[in-house]
């Protein structure tokens, strides 16, 4: 059996980016036949969502994912063990996440960057979501649902490149 590699996916709360990411990773993986899973964390203490964001589960249902509602596990904090134990961490917005990582975890992150296990992508958060800057000044009409579906494929498109470049660094399948 091959050994399996892990991407951990952060973002703030664990309630809707990181956790679409892990898992569309995870069927994506799957499809391409790549040794690698994803599982997701937050950064954030506390949240004050439970399951998993309506927004990614209409986006998993209109892609047609079987089993969606086994992903309704409530947001799970990170914790340094979760960057050191896995071989690859995408936190998925710089400017958002860069300062909460160094926050959090001192010096940890930027060693992991220069090692090549933390990358961080440009994901924002849904306009209007409850995202953790956005949450505490934004006051105005709710999203449309082109933007969520512009944020979720935004998600979806970052976590297919990440599969297609981890499928071609794969040794050859015996």
């Amino acid at each position: 059996m091959a050994q399996y590699q892990s991407v951990l996916f952060v973002c703030s709360g664990n309630f809707y980016r990181s956790r679409l990411s892990e898992i569309l990773f995870n069927h994506y993986a799957t499809e391409a036949d790549i040794s690698w899973s994803a599982d997701s964390r937050g950064l954030l203490e506390r949240v004050r969502h439970e399951g998993l964001s309506p927004s990614a589960i209409r986006y998993l249902e209109r892609k047609r994912l079987e089993g969606v509602e086994q992903y309704g596990r409530n947001p799970l904090t990170a914790v340094l063990k979760d960057l050191e134990k896995a071989d690859l961490v995408i936190a998925l917005n710089r400017e958002e996440h860069e300062p909460m990582m160094k926050g959090r975890f001192g010096q940890a992150p930027s060693i992991l960057e220069k090692r090549g296990k933390l990358r961080y992508w440009n994901v924002y958060d849904l306009p209007g979501s409850g995202g953790f800057l956005k949450g505490l000044f934004h006051s105005g009409p709710e999203r449309s649902a082109q933007e969520e579906v512009s944020g979720t494929e935004h998600v979806d498109f970052a976590v297919q490149a990440l599969v297609w470049e981890l499928l071609r660094k794969a040794p050859a399948k015996q």
